[in-house]
C-alpha cells in the first residue's frame, strides 16, 4: 500500500480525474489491507477510492489498476481491457512489466524491486518522476526485446 501511495505522488497523467480510483485484482485479504490503508486518503489534493475486483466498465474509471501476484493470470485480461487508456498499471508478479504492465513491484526476499516499462507508460501518456525512475530497473515489453 505504501508503494502504491508513493507512486501516486510521483506520476503525472494528462487526463487527471478529480478522484484517484484504484482498482484492485488479487487476493481479497491483500485488497482489504490496501483499501483500509488508502481509501479516503488524498494524494496531491485528490481523494483516493479503492474498488475491489472492478468489472470491465469500472476499469475505465480507474486512475490505477493494481494486480496482485496471485492474480497474474488475470493480468493479461486487465491489461487488454484498458490498453490505450491513461491508467497506471501496477503488478506484483516478476514478468508483469515485461508483459505490458507499467510498474512491477517484485518481492526479492527482504526488499521490493521496482521495474518500470517506459514503453507502456509513454504510450499511455503517463509520466513517472525521475525520483522513481532512478530507483527502478527499466524494462521493455517482451515483444520489444525484454530488458
Amino acid at each position: 500500500a505504501a508503494y502504491v501511495y508513493n507512486l501516486l505522488k510521483y506520476m503525472d497523467c494528462p487526463e487527471q480525474k478529480s478522484d484517484l480510483v484504484i482498482g484492485y485484482e488479487g487476493d481479497p485479504a491483500t485488497g482489504e489491507v490496501l483499501r483500509a490503508l488508502l481509501n479516503g486518503r488524498t494524494s496531491n489534493g485528490h481523494p483516493i477510492h479503492v474498488v475491489m475486483f472492478p468489472a470491465a466498465q469500472e476499469l475505465q474509471n480507474c486512475s490505477v489498476v493494481y494486480v496482485g501476484d496471485d492474480a497474474s493470470r488475470e493480468a493479461r485480461r486487465v491489461l487488454d481491457n484498458i490498453r490505450g487508456r491513461t491508467i497506471l498499471t501496477v503488478g506484483e508478479s516478476d514478468p508483469f512489466a515485461r508483459d505490458g504492465g507499467m510498474v512491477a513491484l517484485v518481492n526479492t526476499g527482504d526488499h521490493i524491486r521496482i521495474e518500470v516499462n517506459l514503453d507502456a507508460t509513454q504510450s499511455a501518456g503517463i509520466r513517472i518522476s525521475s525520483r522513481v525512475l532512478n530507483l527502478a530497473t527499466i524494462v521493455r515489453s517482451a515483444q520489444n526485446g525484454g530488458r
